[in-house]
């Protein structure tokens, strides 16, 4: 970490020089309202020099260098502008500026994400003129709030939560399933099979210019959706040129003061370096040891860099811009809590204490560029993203598997190695044409490939015989190591015309019509090694509890003299999909306050999985063939300037995720997972109402009632069998939905100084849900109770964040902080004897603090979980008077981070 920090003050101290400057200062205010405008755009054309307005309009370029210049100055819905301006030695020179609004165009009645912005307040100047009840959170805010990638950026926004060992978000009470996901408006792929959607933790807030949430659906959003659609945007490069860099180093509590265990197969970088399974079951060919190295006190550190340059080109000057994105970070924790398993008549048959060693490295490399000519706009996206998880974890305590020592309690070690390496590659290319002010068209393709590999997982069983000696457990599956591969490729195509109904530019009624295809090949392979040990129980090895040598009783030698097997069990399955889709949406203007947005969408799937799995006990196939009209009806009307109601009504549908129609079997950690190949799809229908209040550009205040009701609801059930596993059921005949959300963008205080140019602001934002989900369930499927809620559904979610903003000349410091909570929710519906296991709610507490220093230099600080509260799984008693079993607990620690920026 030394040598890094160096070598970034090094390359500083090449590129500063020295010389005597002049500064640009100013205010930007509205000319119609005089209101300042925050969040405005101002630069110096062709530098890397440049700003946006603060809270009161107020905006400084400082040490610039003496010359001649053109000052630009642009904001969403106002005409730019453009001065030229002389900068001389040690003078201060003053341009205020005020901004004519501009005639709104089509896009401004589109979904917000034709038109997102970083800043918060251009946000929610988007909000504000959408037909469409939208939701969306940039860059700035992203950084304000300390969110370090999309999930936890989207987890900021009313009525999205995040369940505790489930990958991705819920929204109003649905899952990742009800969900899509999209980046630039192209669908991109899972990573992992037992999800639908990719982990939104694989895109870094170094990407992000805005993550916006739909909850609201037109004809032109996916019809495989119920919650949200959560689209990405990537960064684009403002003005014409930056650069910059940034490193930091963080840690927690637990992992500075604990010997951390780190599963060998993995590099220094965090690239897995064995990841083929062996081929031939004669030879014992793992490459890996089973004997993890011991490291201590561990600091994660992240390195990044963006910047772009804007060219021109051509006798009409035609705009070239790119920018790029590159960064590296990698993340230690170490848990410490209990897991426990009971049967369906609540007796307990694990009973143990639990440490987990994790470690988690990203690398991420982003480029994009954009082209305008002829009335042309032509935009190319690219994106890899490497992730790789590291899971170490010991169990030991009471289990009924350690027969072997039944008459010593039967007490043992749990020991499980786990590796996950992900790859994303994203191609994107869209190409806008104006034919003419009334006539344009988009058209655009993308090619995607996820790569999700699980190499070498091993998993050890060790019954305690007491005095410090443990021995492996007999049986199978109880000494094994796992292979997995998932290779999908995912390509997109999309076209659509738009035609203005009126040649007027202040009319807004449009008609937009168009197509896109989506075509999805999944392959996924796994391998599961079983190295039972043969010994027989008086001859099995002793290891030394207190210094586990796994490797010296699984080699070549021991597998040559007969004592353990080495028998391979392949599954495999194979998923396409085929969707087709066409649609057609009108917005007409009904009156002077109120506007229409209604379309039809119509939905030709194709879903084909086939399986050869669990030894050869599932083989098979599952066809989904189904067509889907799809209508949507949306109404915005206008009480006044700062007043607005938004009805929306729309039908979906939610199709089973590929893996839930394989009947294959996943081993997890504490549960297993078995997909169900009748699952049927579900069929959603949507009502919102919202009303919004803009007390000024940067507060608001918003009420939204919503109801749904989805037939055919799928949700994940824990079922009896030998050992119990989790599958995936169709309910109920049907769930109903309903809540309110609640959001409020309040400023305390503000107060500004042109004089000395200073400024303070405190601020507050809160947002509030009450879901209430209502599921009588299917009495067929021998559930436990005959009235649940779905999974994840937490009635109560809350956000708040307290924010004080100062500057002061070339100072400018920004605090923050956020605190979340979330109700008791269900976790698993228990059928078949289980009761409902349920997830305690939680509250956490953040602080971010960030300080920049004149146009160049930037400190962060962080400080994350400050409560450190428990999280906790527990099973409902089975009958009157019990107490609920707590199946799993633990705490995740206390986070912090110091962090250090410089912008050219």
């Amino acid at each position: 970490m030394k040598e890094i920090i160096i070598s970034f003050l090094l390359l500083i101290q090449v590129v500063l020089v020295t010389a005597q400057t002049g500064t640009i200062k100013g205010t930007v205010h509205d000319s119609k309202t005089n209101e300042s405008l925050i969040g405005t755009t101002v630069y110096i054309k062709g530098s890397t020099q440049g700003t946006i307005t603060d809270f009161d309009g107020n905006y400084i370029i400082s040490k610039v260098t003496p010359g001649n210049y053109t000052l630009a100055i642009s904001f969403i819905s106002y005409d730019p502008q453009e001065f030229q301006i002389e900068v001389k030695a040690n003078e201060e020179i003053v341009v205020d500026v005020a901004l004519a609004p501009a005639t709104l165009e089509i896009e401004g009645v589109e979904v917000v994400a034709k038109a997102n912005r970083e800043s918060e307040s251009m946000l929610l100047v988007e909000q504000k003129n959408a037909v469409l009840a939208t939701q969306a959170i940039g860059a700035q805010e992203i950084s304000r709030k300390g969110a370090s990638d999309a999930e936890a950026a989207v987890t900021k926004v009313s009525g999205i939560s995040k369940q505790d060992g489930v990958k991705n978000v819920f929204v109003r009470g649905l899952g990742d399933r009800f969900n899509s996901t999209t980046l630039n408006g192209f669908p991109v792929p899972s990573e992992d099979p037992e999800y639908k959607n990719i982990s939104l933790d694989f895109f870094a807030s170094d990407i992000i210019k805005t993550v916006g949430v739909n909850k609201v659906f037109n004809a032109g959003l996916t019809g495989d959706v119920a919650g949200a659609e959560i689209n990405i945007s990537s960064k684009e490069l403002i003005g014409d040129g930056e650069f910059s860099m940034k490193v930091s180093s963080k840690a927690n509590n637990n992992t500075l003061t604990q010997d951390f265990l780190v599963t060998d197969g993995v590099n220094a970088l965090g690239f897995v370096t064995n990841t083929s399974s062996p081929t031939n079951e004669d030879i014992y060919g793992f490459p890996n040891s089973l004997d993890p190295s011991t490291r201590n006190f561990q600091l994660g550190k992240e390195i990044g860099f963006g910047g772009g340059k804007q060219f021109e080109f051509g006798p009409h000057n035609n705009p070239l811009s790119f920018y790029v994105v590159g960064n590296y970070s990698s993340d230690f924790n170490y848990l410490s809590g209990i897991m426990r398993g009971t049967t369906t008549s609540g007796d307990i048959f694990q009973d143990q204490t639990s440490d987990e060693f994790e470690i988690k490295t990203a690398h991420l490399a982003m480029a994009n560029l954009n082209y305008g000519f002829n009335k042309y706009e032509l935009s190319y996206n690219f994106m890899v993203v490497h992730t790789a998880k590291l899971v170490l974890s010991d169990d030991y305590g009471m289990h009924a598997d350690f027969q072997s020592v039944a008459d010593l309690g039967y007490i043992g070690l749990i020991r499980r190695q786990q590796n996950n390496d992900n790859t994303l590659l994203v191609n994107q290319l869209s190409l806008e044409r104006e034919f003419s002010k009334r006539l344009s068209a988009n058209i655009g393709m993308s090619f995607n490939h996820t790569k999700g590999l699980e190499p070498d997982r091993r998993l050890n069983y060790l019954a305690d015989y007491g005095n410090d000696v443990l021995k492996p457990v007999m049986g199978t599956g109880r000494q094994q190591r796992y292979y997995s591969v998932l290779n999908e490729n995912d390509l997109n195509t999309q076209a659509s015309i738009a035609y203005k109904l009126k040649e007027d530019e202040g009319d807004l009624s449009f008609i937009n019509v168009g197509y896109k295809g989506r075509m999805v090949n999944d392959d996924f392979e796994a391998s599961e090694w079983d190295n039972s040990r043969l010994d027989g129980n008086q001859n099995l090895p002793s290891l030394d509890k207190n210094n586990i040598q796994l490797d010296l009783i699984f080699n070549q030698d021991e597998f040559e003299k007969g004592k353990f097997a080495n028998d391979e069990f392949a599954s495999a399955f194979s998923v396409d999909k085929y969707i087709h889709s066409l649609y057609s949406e009108l917005v007409y203007p009904l009156g002077r306050k109120l506007v229409l947005n209604a379309g039809v969408r119509a939905d030709i799937v194709d879903l084909t999985v086939e399986y050869d799995v669990n030894r050869g006990s599932g083989v098979g196939s599952s066809k989904l063939e189904k067509f889907y009209l799809l209508p949507s009806f949306n109404l915005k009307y206008g009480l006044n300037e700062k007043n607005a109601l938004r009805l929306g009504a729309s039908r979906t549908y939610t199709l089973p995720q590929s893996k839930e129609i394989s009947p294959f079997r996943y081993t997890g950690r504490q549960w297993s997972s078995q997909g169900n190949p009748n699952l049927r799809p579900s069929t959603n229908y949507n009502v919102d109402l919202k009303w919004d209040y803009y007390m000024s550009r940067d507060e608001l205040v918003s009420v939204t009632v919503f109801g749904k009701l989805i037939q055919d609801p799928i949700s994940r059930i824990e079922k009896a069998s030998a050992g119990g596993f989790l599958t995936y059921e169709n309910i109920a005949d049907q769930a109903i939905i309903g809540g309110v959300e609640v959001e409020i963008r309040k400023n305390l205080l503000t107060f500004s100084n042109e004089e000395t140019n200073a400024g303070t602001k405190l601020s507050t934002g809160v947002n509030f849900s009450y879901i209430k989900t209502d599921v009588e369930v299917n009495n067929g499927l021998n559930f436990t109770n005959n009235k649940t809620q779905l999974e994840g559904a937490s009635p109560v979610l809350a956000n708040a964040d307290l924010s004080f903003q100062h500057r002061r000349n070339d100072l400018d410091l920004t605090t923050s902080l956020v605190a979340a909570y979330f109700s008791d929710r269900i976790y698993t519906i228990g059928a078949g004897g289980y009761q409902d296991i349920n997830e305690a709610g939680i509250t956490s507490l953040d602080f971010i603090s960030s300080i920049k220093f004149g146009q160049h230099w930037g400190v962060s600080i962080k400080a994350l979980n400050l409560l450190n509260p428990t999280s906790r799984l527990t099973r409902e008693p089975n009958g009157e008077g019990a107490e609920p079993v707590v199946l799993k607990s633990y705490q995740k620690a206390v986070s912090t981070s110091l962090g250090l920026s410089y912008r050219f």
